[in-house]
């Protein structure tokens, strides 16, 4: 497999995993901070910027974790060793399909 021939997948993919992640992100801190803005604890760019250190501390330590989560408990890479192209366009579209209406709570 040449990987020049799929790292438009990769991009792809990049693009759309930051763009959930941002939104989910907003949403939970969200959640989080409205009520410490509201009541003036915290301004407007307080709450982002801890938000901004929180979110990304989060990702950067439980994101392996999460990886490995899918990699071996909800699906078998396995199975995809000689269409490795099919497994990441399946990622792909997974994440376009998503339905961002769960993390409502």
């Amino acid at each position: 497999m040449a990987m020049d021939e799929y790292l438009w997948m990769v991009i792809l993919g990049f693009i759309i995993a930051f763009i959930l992640a941002f939104s989910v992100g907003a949403n939970d801190v969200a959640n989080s901070f409205g009520t410490a803005v509201g009541s003036g604890v915290v301004t407007l760019r307080q709450a982002c910027i801890l938000a901004s250190i929180f979110e990304t501390t989060g990702s950067v330590l439980l994101g392996a974790k999460v990886g490995e989560t899918i990699r071996k408990g909800i699906i078998d890479v396995n199975l995809y060793n000689e269409t490795v192209e099919t497994l990441m366009a399946g990622e792909v579209s997974a994440m376009v399909g998503r339905d961002d209406d769960t993390t409502d709570s």
